[in-house]
């Protein structure tokens, strides 16, 4: 039997702002958002704002701390890496060289400085919480970045001064087993599918898929969201060979666009 991957992709894409600079507004501009306009944004998403510093701080007080002997414990610990605002995945991402601004575990005698690390965070679990980060950014004209499990190897998922998107949280998997893309004709079925939200793990996705006796082509890093970077970039996977790509198999993707007015189809 043939099974499909359909991936429901929520996330926020880059404006452009023609009749204005290209430089972002920074903390010490005026144009920085006030403490009130930031508790409105927390109020907007469900009280899921926060102020965000590298994971490695809470150590530099002190190594004895409880918060930071669990930090210690689980520094590698991919999964809980992804559900961090301070931390991806490759951690030279989080340093910021210009500045020479950077906090890791193993500098505890240097001062713990931000880095790439963003400043604000959305822990989103909705469509509406991402449109609500995305029409902040936009009206402050904010460096927005965006991370959902943090292992871009292009380092995407961190910015300097910046807030944050954070779409971990996002865990909703949905099997229908006679899907209908939106706008197919009539008798345009594709059969069975799965949608994911943004925050999927492949790992949470094949122990479902697993339930019911099927898989999607996916790749091997189970701590890898399924419906970021990896099925946009095309998505190799052990099966690639006899199903083709993941992107090759996705059925249909809701985004949030730039200009947040609505999630597409």
């Amino acid at each position: 039997m043939k099974y499909f991957f359909l991936s429901l992709f929520l996330t926020s894409l880059a404006w452009s702002r023609p009749h204005q600079s290209d430089c972002r507004c920074r903390p010490h501009e005026s144009c920085w958002p006030s403490p009130q306009e930031w508790n409105a944004l927390n109020q907007s998403v469900e009280g899921n704002l926060v102020a965000v510093r590298p994971v490695a701080d809470v150590c530099h007080g002190g190594r004895e701390s409880e918060a930071c002997e669990s930090v210690l414990a689980l520094s590698t610990n991919s999964t809980w890496r992804a559900a961090q605002p301070g931390a991806v995945q490759w951690r030279n991402w989080e340093s910021w060289p210009e500045r020479d601004e950077y906090c890791y575990i193993e500098t505890l005698d240097k001062p713990c400085r931000q880095g790439r690390v963003s400043l604000y965070s959305t822990i989103v679990t909705s469509a509406a919480d991402i449109q609500n980060s995305v029409r902040f950014a936009k009206k402050h004209n904010l460096r927005l970045a965006i991370k959902n499990s943090g292992h871009c190897y292009l380092g995407r998922s961190t910015a300097p001064e910046s807030m944050q998107i954070q779409t971990s949280g996002m865990k909703d998997i949905l099997f229908v087993d006679d899907f209908m893309p939106k706008g197919a004709p009539e008798g345009g079925s594709e059969g069975p599918a799965v949608t994911i939200a943004a925050g999927v793990a492949l790992q949470e996705l094949y122990a479902a898929l697993g339930k019911r006796g099927r898989i999607a082509v996916a790749g091997a890093a189970h701590t890898v969201g399924a419906a970021g970077g990896y099925i946009q970039g095309g998505g190799h996977s052990f099966l690639g060979p006899w199903k083709g790509m993941a992107s090759d198999n996705a059925l249909q993707f809701t985004v949030v666009t730039a200009d947040v007015s609505e999630t597409r189809t």
